[in-house]
């Protein structure tokens, strides 16, 4: 398409109307969106990457209709201290049955309500969340729990999450601290080579 035929405003000038500067979002990238709803999405947008010092680099996560109007933005998050660019962990998940969004970097897990409200933060300076930094979020299944797997072991984790989201520090934690009893029956069951997890007692069909 012609540049004349291209929504305007572009998402990286709506953005850009607050940043601090009006070239932050040059060269910026879209992330995948997430429906949060029937006639809402969140997508994550970030600033320019570079081969080095990348935290605190600019980001957003910007709700939009079905039209592509901004309704509003995932509020709370620090620029630096929480910041997506350590590790690359631009995903963002979303519960569109019960309108909430889910990120999930190197420096916590953040779950959001349809308006936009930081509604919870875990810390993985925390001890009962440090293992987080192990995991990546993939998804958010229909029953609304999270999905995540382990970076390095192959193995995937259901976190169930309350109905009133200020539980969800309790879920995740109960959650990982049953992971690891599972990974360890795993172990034994298994007996994994460098986290591979191999079935022998599987049929092998010859075509």
């Amino acid at each position: 398409m012609g540049r004349d035929n291209r929504p305007a405003p572009s998402l990286t000038e709506v953005v850009s109307k607050d940043a601090r500067s009006p070239y932050d979002y040059r060269d910026s990238r879209m992330g995948r969106p997430a429906p949060l709803g029937d006639d809402l999405f969140v997508v994550p947008v970030f600033g320019k990457i570079y081969r080095s010092g990348n935290r605190g680099q600019v980001f957003t996560f910007v709700v939009l209709d079905d039209q592509g109007a901004v309704r509003g933005r995932l509020e709370g998050l620090d620029p630096y201290k929480d910041s997506p660019f350590t590790g690359f962990c631009f995903t963002v998940v979303a519960d569109p049955y019960r309108a909430r969004a889910f990120h999930l970097n190197r420096y916590g897990l953040y779950a959001w309500d349809a308006d936009g409200r930081l509604r919870s933060r875990m810390s993985t300076e925390d001890k009962p969340f440090k293992v987080l930094t192990h995991f990546a979020l993939l998804d958010c299944t229909p029953a609304g729990e999270l999905l995540l797997a382990h970076r390095k072991q192959h193995l995937l984790l259901r976190v169930p999450v309350p109905e009133d989201l200020d539980g969800l520090a309790a879920a995740v934690e109960a959650a990982l601290k049953g992971y690891g009893t599972g990974r360890n029956a795993l172990k034994r069951q298994y007996d994994p080579v460098n986290w591979h997890w191999v079935d022998n007692s599987a049929q092998v069909h010859h075509l």
